[in-house]
């Protein structure tokens, strides 16, 4: 078969993949087999088969086999395939009457009217609806029987709640009276209300005690003019002006300035405090031995035997 017989029938050889015309083709044009390989994205085994057409497939299939026949048909140059037209689809009067038809049956479909269903069988969709929504129904269902009882018996209930709230109201009056507590020392008599039902008079008499024993403790606090051991730190890194209290129990301490300006503190165990004034200060508490006092910027130590009272005298600061 010669390229003139196989220019006249393009469409056979496409389809059957004709490999004595693609050899010829290629022979025509010039092209090597290495070129047109690498140029259809194609192995050099491939293109050999398409010009062979050996038993042993290198395509996967068929279909694989046809589209890589064309794509080096094209790149040789050759005509694509014509595609024939139906004698129906060349004449444009024939193919305007069939558009035609087919809006034509888009319309009737458009205008056609609704369809009807009786009134059975819309109650029978509603009650599939409300069959597969039973929670929905239930809650309906409970909805509307609360509404019922409370219509009923709503106005007795309220009526009676009202009675009963009446009957068990009590004035403020019988619940709170003032009681009069009486304070030491003739002070005037204060009127606390307390309620009685909650809170006996009794109640306030650990407060009054614990008011006057504070203000004991803080009134017996004051300058002395009683000798005490004097204590100063072996260096002096700062002024005397304040001094710094470290307690390892519950304790309470009467710091005295050198202005007579006392200072009551009420320290617990791991608790420190700093006290500000002039020197030199007077420092009374029981059992000093437990208490940490720092001075001028250094710990002074009490010495054995003085418990309860020593003197912070200041000394020239060390530079």
């Amino acid at each position: 078969m010669t390229l003139n017989q196989h220019s006249e029938s393009k469409r056979s050889v496409y389809d059957t993949c004709d490999p004595a015309f693609l050899r010829e083709l290629r022979e025509v044009v010039g092209m090597d087999l290495f070129v047109l390989a690498r140029t259809a994205c194609l192995s050099v085994a491939q293109v050999r088969q398409l010009e062979s057409n050996e038993d042993d497939s290198l395509f996967y299939t068929d279909s694989i086999k046809r589209q890589a026949y064309k794509r080096v048909l094209m790149i040789l140059g050759a005509e694509p395939p014509t595609v024939e037209v139906p004698e129906a689809l060349r004449d444009a009067h024939q193919v305007a009457d069939a558009h035609l038809n087919t809006l034509n049956q888009i319309v009737a479909m458009s205008e056609h009217p609704p369809m009807t269903s009786s009134t059975s069988d819309a109650l029978r969709v509603v009650t599939m609806k409300l069959m597969t929504h039973k929670q929905a129904l239930g809650a309906l269902l409970f909805l509307l029987v609360s509404v019922v009882l409370f219509v009923f018996h709503g106005p007795q209930s309220t009526a009676g709640a009202e009675e009963h709230l009446a009957g068990a109201a009590l004035p403020v009056s019988a619940v709170l009276k003032p009681t009069p507590v009486p304070i030491p020392n003739s002070e005037p008599v204060v009127s606390v209300p307390v309620a009685v039902a909650s809170l006996p008079a009794v109640a306030a008499v650990p407060v009054v005690a614990a008011s006057a024993n504070a203000a004991s403790a803080s009134s017996s606090c004051a300058y002395t003019n009683d000798v005490m051991p004097q204590l100063s730190p072996f260096v002096a890194h700062k002024e005397g002006r304040y001094v710094y209290f470290v307690s390892t129990t519950n304790v309470e301490l009467c710091v005295v300035d050198g202005t007579k300006q006392a200072t009551t503190l009420q320290m617990k165990a791991g608790e420190n405090r700093s006290v500000y004034g002039s020197p030199p200060w007077q420092v009374l508490g029981a059992n000093l031995q437990k208490i940490q006092i720092y001075f001028q910027g250094g710990r002074v130590t009490v010495p054995d035997g003085v418990t309860n009272r020593v003197t912070l005298v200041e000394i020239p600061v060390t530079h």
